[in-house]
């Protein structure tokens, strides 16, 4: 038997951080630097986020993404290295969001925007009916596909703040429930009960669009 000892018995290392972990240490260690750096790289995610939640006309979409930024400088050393950077920002971002909608309603502003919902996977646990922004089938008519359309924004907008942030992060950035839940300080069974919930509300008020895609009327028919 040889003197060294084999690969396989050496003890389990940790994890080394990742890049984006090596640049918050940086930037925690006052190199502003890498501060830009990561400006940079996420502030297209982080604008993203913002106008999903809020809506893409909605005034103070690329005011709320610099205020994302701006808490992020000033709270750097609330980030713990085990967390994943993408993870820390997107929790700052959906903090920024919810505040933003708490200002429109204390000032009685026009209601928030929102964007276009989507169901889920009927497989999925609490899943059903697919309605998708581009793959669904689309009604006959212009006026039919305008109708659904504000039907579906109307419906998404009267979700509560939390469904609506749920189906945001799952669905358009792709989110894990454990990803979810870090960023909306909750737990993964949590966010599974808002998705449910989120979706049972949209097939509600939705029920006729979802019955014409499962029914829809025969062709040439009279």
């Amino acid at each position: 038997m040889t003197a060294h000892e084999p690969p396989d018995a050496a003890p389990a290392r940790a994890a080394a951080p990742d890049a984006d972990q090596i640049l918050m240490r940086r930037f925690q260690e006052g190199d502003t630097t890498a501060f830009e750096v990561l400006v940079h790289k996420y502030q297209g995610l982080v604008l993203s986020l913002v106008r999903r939640y809020l809506g893409s006309r909605s005034s103070g979409v690329e005011d709320v993404a610099q205020q994302v930024f701006i808490r992020v400088f000033r709270s750097k050393m609330t980030y713990r290295p085990q967390a994943r950077v993408k993870t820390w920002l997107y929790s700052v971002t959906v903090n920024a969001c919810l505040n933003e909608i708490r200002r429109l309603r204390s000032q009685k502003n026009s209601r928030v925007r929102s964007f276009t919902a989507v169901f889920g996977d009927p497989d999925e646990e609490g899943g059903g009916p697919a309605l998708t922004d581009d793959a669904s089938p689309r009604p006959a008519s212009g006026v039919e596909e305008d109708e659904a359309a504000a039907a579906i924004q109307a419906a998404v907008d009267a979700l509560p703040d939390q469904q609506r942030l749920a189906l945001v992060l799952t669905h358009y950035h792709g989110c894990s429930y454990e990803e979810v839940a870090a960023s909306m300080d909750s737990t993964i069974p949590a966010v599974k009960s808002l998705l449910t919930r989120a979706r049972e509300n949209l097939r509600k008020q939705l029920r006729r669009f979802v019955e014409a895609e499962q029914h829809p009327a025969p062709e040439g028919g009279s």
